[in-house]
């Protein structure tokens, strides 16, 4: 064995000690991006405010805002907005989201959001998901809970809430037995003491207004006095029938018509009134019954054709759901919600289309038989809503509006994305004009589609 050769040794040893002196005692990581305040403040029902401000070593170049609604979406569920960046190496950034211009969200939904910054060194830096609960403060709110359905309101004693949801859980039932659909899901209402308060929550309602339904969002909201508890009741099955059916259809396709959904509404808050009763009877005497092809996509803006479209809606459902039962209604709305054009639909599930739907109900309801072929005419001008225009004092205020613009594509700092999800149903007081008075009947609440 070789000694050991000490001049290597002492070569190695030198190399050794050069290399732990030029190591430094403690590396210090690059500075980079650092975030002094992130928030999310609620201006309900009008907007929501982002802000943020951020530090860096290097000029911050870009904040990227990312958010969006617990609301069931379809498609992208990521709305992104690039704000102006102001102020160099100590930025910030503001933007708010216009919900008078994308539509109301109703109170109680979740909203999130997250920042992605950048710098002119290429530092990236995404902020944690944070989360803010939409409220109208506006109330002192009470809360009272039965199976799915968690009702908030401020006027009013505990039984009027008790009975309320009473109401609500028997229209569940209802629907369970109209149509199969057997509905779990974590609902919450929103009760208003008058249609006033429950407009100014909700931006673009109508002032004949008085209940609302969000199926995206697990909320409704209505208005109902505790003097009014006999017709609060049906309106609180009229809307969460709505719900159940959104809900339920709700797809990149549903094509669910109009007198479908109003029809299942008017049919779950119980047996017709005598006005619905009266109003169908008259044009079955008078030989004016609507198409039934006429009902498909809205209702008619003119007071009586509204009317009889609520009426005939209710009827052909009540046909429907009587005569063949709850399964071969679930199959129909599983049809629309796969987005199956109606003729085809009604073919699949009980073998005759719209006219042959017609001819059926006319014979069950002892009406003449239709002098023209639903599609040779009787279609109806339909407007945004499917019931009356606003009125005001002597007459229509002309055509509303939609509850919410159509969806822009987010773009530059400019860009107002709307909230993930989709748009309310609104339902309204009927009401008739007569020498220039606004009668209001105080008795069903319409919805939109």
């Amino acid at each position: 064995m070789q000694p050991p050769n000490p001049h290597l040794s002492g070569t190695r040893l030198a190399l050794l000690v050069l290399a732990v002196a030029s190591t430094p005692a403690f590396a210090h990581p690059p500075l980079q991006i650092e975030v002094v305040a992130n928030t999310a403040v609620s201006q309900f029902p009008d907007a929501v405010v982002f802000s943020l401000e951020a530090t860096s070593p290097a000029t911050i170049t870009q904040a990227v805002l990312e958010f969006g609604t617990d609301a069931k979406t379809c498609g992208q569920s990521t709305d992104r907005v690039t704000p102006e960046v102001s102020g160099g190496t100590s930025a910030s950034a503001r933007w708010t989201w216009d919900l008078r211009r994308t539509g109301a969200l109703p109170p109680g939904t979740t909203v999130w959001w997250h920042w992605v910054v950048q710098d002119g060194a290429g530092h990236s830096l995404t902020t944690p998901d944070q989360t803010l609960v939409i409220e109208d403060t506006d109330h002192t709110w009470k809360e009272a809970s039965a199976g799915p359905l968690r009702l908030h309101w401020y006027a009013g004693e505990a039984a009027f809430a008790d009975t309320l949801l009473q109401a609500g859980q028997q229209a569940l039932a209802s629907i369970r037995a109209s149509t199969g659909i057997d509905f779990t899901e974590q609902t919450r209402l929103y009760i208003y003491q008058d249609p006033s308060s429950m407009q100014s929550a909700t931006l673009f309602a109508p002032s004949w207004s008085g209940g609302l339904a969000f199926p995206e969002h697990d909320a409704v909201l209505i208005a109902i006095a505790p003097d009014e508890l006999t017709w609060g009741k049906r309106a609180v099955a009229h809307e969460l029938t709505h719900l159940v059916i959104g809900q339920y259809t709700f797809s990149c396709l549903n094509s669910t018509p109009a007198w479908v959904d109003e029809g299942l509404a008017m049919y779950n808050e119980g047996d017709p009134d005598n006005w619905t009763v009266s109003v169908l009877q008259d044009a079955v005497r008078q030989n004016t019954l609507l198409p039934v092809r006429s009902l498909s996509q809205g209702f008619s803006n003119d007071p009586d054709l509204a009317n009889l479209s609520y009426a005939q809606s209710q009827s052909l459902v009540a046909f429907l759901v009587e005569q063949y039962g709850p399964q071969p209604m679930l199959r129909l709305l599983d049809e629309f919600r796969r987005g199956t054009p109606e003729d085809m639909a009604l073919r699949a599930v009980y073998g005759f289309d719209r006219d042959g739907l017609e001819a059926a109900w006319r014979e069950h309801i002892g009406a003449p038989a239709a002098a023209t072929t639903p599609s040779q005419g009787g279609q109806s001008t339909i407007t945004p809503y499917p019931t009356f225009a606003p009125l005001v004092a002597g007459g229509f205020s002309g055509t509303p509006q939609p509850t919410a613009t159509a969806r822009p594509a987010p773009t530059a700092s400019t860009a107002t994305p709307p909230p993930s999800g989709g748009g309310a149903g609104i339902c309204g007081t009927p009401a008739f004009v007569l020498a220039g008075l606004v009668i209001a009947r105080p008795r069903r609440r319409r919805r939109s589609r």
